[in-house]
């Protein structure tokens, strides 16, 4: 009976749904390395204390770091607790809370380098920061050149590899990922401080008020201080941060430290997916001519080659299709260094995807060889062609035709999956998309510019494919019947 009236009390029991990015979210949130199944991290232990002082039950909801302010608004979670900064531009879009943490910035560069002591030696450098956050407003600001990260892992790997110049993340983040790499160090002391306060909905202020009145009971009682002592995030901004609501006296308001504004210009916008359009054609174009040089050796060798070759190219397949192309880059960016190979994003991207549409392409080619009739080799042979005339001057022209209609359809593909790129900070079309529609929450009309490019894009190439395809058709038709011409 007794264990009847626990689980009604708990089903009873309201929940608070809170979301947050764990990937690469280590001190937040994040997996546990000893065990998977599960998440850890100073924040996850706050909204456990929070949501047991406002009698509720804390349900995590992992979602992404750029959306995070859209799926709030989609009903997704009822709050976001990821290290959220109160800025004016969030502002129209959502509720804070009272704030919880006081953050600061830090400046990382390499442990040999001694050019850059603070950010403004950083004029004529590349820096890493994640992206839509104060750091990379405040470089915005400042006009440094920096490059965006979808978590900290990633920029701090750069910076050892030299990829980057310097990197700039809060300092709880900088104090998990690199205080204790001998490869790094800070450079100065940390600057510019702001804080971390819970996302709402707009409306939800009875939620707010509940959330505010937890927030003081966790600070007056200790239980926030004890868990910030755990994670080594206790420092003496908290202690003043802390100590006037320990008083009794009024805290501080996040509009205080709300200096990192984004302002939204669609000019500029503009001109900014217009140069991410002008990366995702590079790098579709460039992967294609791999796919297309690589992929034909592969459909001659599965078709024609001896049994060893065979072998080699069909590994070679299954290997690129059977794997995702995610997966693929990550190896090639964070993998090849190991080995002394470390090529910048863009090229990364270029050859990952170049290697993996070179499997696709590769079956096409077979199957539109495989199609043409052997009744073409024997016609061929019998006009005195040898095999390698025959099939330059009768089979691959007649194959080509037929593989180009799927060809065209590959390259319209990969424009799209050029993409998964962001996962190596590559600044393409879509990544653009994502970091400016969840910093101006534009995201229908930004949306249907960036559809606007890959239209602009893609339609050209399947009207020149049909101009191709007719002209292949109608040459060939021409050849065919002078080589009957000849052979009567």
């Amino acid at each position: 009976m007794w264990l009847l009236c626990f689980l009604s009390s708990v089903e009873a029991q309201q929940v608070l749904r809170w979301g947050a990015d764990p990937s690469g979210g280590a001190p937040y949130v994040f997996t546990d390395p000893a065990n998977p199944d599960r998440y850890i991290g100073y924040e996850k232990e706050m909204v456990d204390a929070l949501a047991q002082a406002m009698g509720r039950r804390a349900e995590f909801v992992p979602s992404d770091w750029e959306t995070l302010v859209s799926a709030l608004q989609r009903r997704s979670f009822d709050v976001i607790v990821n290290g959220l900064e109160p800025t004016g531009d969030r502002a129209q879009q959502i509720l804070f809370s009272k704030p919880y943490y006081i953050f600061q910035l830090q400046l990382t560069v390499r442990h040999d380098d001694d050019r850059i002591n603070s950010l403004d030696d950083c004029k004529n450098c590349i820096v890493g920061t994640l992206a839509n956050t104060a750091s990379s407003r405040l470089l915005q600001q400042e006009g440094i050149p920096y490059r965006s990260y979808a978590d900290p892992v990633g920029a701090y790997r750069d910076l050892e590899l030299k990829r980057l110049d310097a990197v700039v993340m809060d300092v709880p983040a900088e104090a998990f990922y690199a205080r204790s790499n001998p490869r790094l160090k800070p450079a100065g002391q940390p600057f510019t401080r702001g804080l971390y306060v819970i996302g709402l909905r707009k409306g939800d202020e009875a939620l707010k008020s509940e959330i505010d009145k937890a927030i003081d009971k966790i600070i007056f009682d200790g239980t926030l201080e004890n868990i910030l002592k755990k994670w080594g995030l206790w420092n003496d901004a908290q202690v003043e941060f802390q100590a006037p609501i320990r008083a009794g006296t009024q805290s501080t308001k996040p509009e205080e430290y709300t200096s990192t504004n984004a302002t939204f210009n669609w000019s500029e916008a503009l001109w900014r997916l217009t140069r991410a359009a002008a990366v995702t054609v590079l790098i579709a174009l460039g992967s294609m001519v791999i796919a297309v040089v690589l992929g034909l050796p592969l459909a001659v060798g599965q078709w024609k080659g001896p049994a060893w070759l065979r072998g080699v190219c069909t590994i070679y397949v299954e290997f690129f299709r059977g794997t995702p192309v995610l997966v693929q880059l990550l190896f090639l960016y964070f993998g090849l260094p190991v080995i002394g190979i470390a090529m910048p994003g863009w090229l990364t991207a270029l050859v990952g995807l170049g290697l993996n549409y070179a499997a696709y392409e590769s079956q096409v080619y077979r199957a539109s060889l495989e199609a043409i009739p052997l009744g073409q080799w024997e016609a061929a042979y019998s006009l005195g062609m040898g095999p390698l005339l025959a099939f330059r001057r009768i089979i691959l022209p007649q194959a080509f035709r037929i593989a180009l209609p799927p060809m065209t359809n590959d390259f319209v593909s990969l424009f799209k999956d050029t993409s998964v790129a962001f996962a190596i900070s590559v600044w393409e079309l879509a990544t653009a998309y994502r970091e400016l529609a969840n910093a101006s929450g534009q995201f229908l009309l930004l949306g249907a510019a960036v559809s606007a490019f890959y239209l602009l894009m893609s339609l050209p190439m399947a009207h020149l494919a049909r101009l191709l395809e007719r002209r292949l058709r109608d040459r060939t038709t021409e050849r065919v019947v002078e080589e009957e011409a000849l052979a009567t």
